[in-house]
């Protein structure tokens, strides 16, 4: 009996490239890149974003560790490595596609990539505010309601609720053009027409990117109404990576008085 032993070879291949979808701006950021050698022996690791490199591991090397210098990225070199790349506190200018190079010595000289996008966002300092009067804001039979979003990157989408259903109706709704400010932020305000002689409770909410929402909520009555604001920002990491969820609520009472006027 004759055995026969066949030798598997093993190629360089990519497991799983790790970018943050969004990260907020002063956050630090992880790059992950995970890979498998198998036969061969590891020439390199690059990192790019849009095209430009901005770190490299190359083993063979002392030190071993690289970072070259690109607006918006500043790398922490003592927590970087070959299958780690750990970004200092984020900027607007760090938003881009990054890719993960990895080569192999010869004779293989073997080549694998993979890469994600990051985009960073910068919060509004406030939540959205509702402001109007009855007498200053009455059309007809409707109160004119106003909500206005803080500074943000992107824009914040705003959107109404009346009784806790969202407001389709483009006849209720007044767009405004958004007004740009310094750095590149923007903010936004979005009109509102509700009827007037009935109590309802009204709700504008603010969204930056799919990471966070802020809503101001108000009771339009005959007498007083009572404003309240609930700040949620949740972040999250890549799809693969575990979700971080953060909180943040923040109250604030305003008591505006409305009195309805006699027709």
């Amino acid at each position: 009996m004759r055995i026969s032993f066949v030798s598997e070879c093993l190629l360089l291949r990519i497991v799983r490239v790790s970018v943050p979808t969004y990260r907020v701006r002063g956050q630090p950021a992880q790059l992950d890149c995970e890979y498998e050698l198998g036969d061969d022996t590891l020439y390199s690791v690059k990192w790019y974003r849009d095209n430009e490199e901005f770190y490299r591991y190359l083993p063979k090397y002392d030190p071993p560790k690289h970072a070259y210098k690109l607006d918006g990225i500043k790398v922490d070199l003592s927590k970087s490595d070959d299958r780690h790349v750990v970004l200092h506190q984020v900027t607007l200018k760090s938003s881009g596609l990054y890719r993960c190079e990895v080569s192999a010595e010869a004779p293989s000289f073997a080549s694998t990539a993979g890469e994600g996008r990051m985009d960073v966002i910068y919060l509004p300092r406030e939540g959205p505010r509702i402001t109007g009067n009855e007498q200053e804001n009455r059309v007809g039979d409707s109160l004119f309601l106003n909500c206005t979003s803080g500074r943000s990157y992107p824009g914040a989408v705003l959107s109404w609720d009346i009784d806790g259903e969202k407001v389709t109706d483009p006849n209720l709704l007044v767009q405004y053009p958004p007004i740009q400010h310094a750095h590149g932020l923007v903010s936004t305000a979005l009109g509102l027409l509700v009827p007037t002689g009935k109590t309802m409770q009204v709700k504008c909410t603010a969204r930056v990117a799919p990471a966070w929402r802020e809503g101001s909520e108000a009771v339009v009555g005959n007498s007083q109404v009572a404003d309240s604001k609930e700040a949620m920002l949740l972040v999250r990491s890549s799809a693969v990576a575990p979700t971080l969820s953060i909180t943040l609520l923040t109250l604030s009472l305003l008591q505006i008085l409305l009195t309805q006027s006699e027709t």
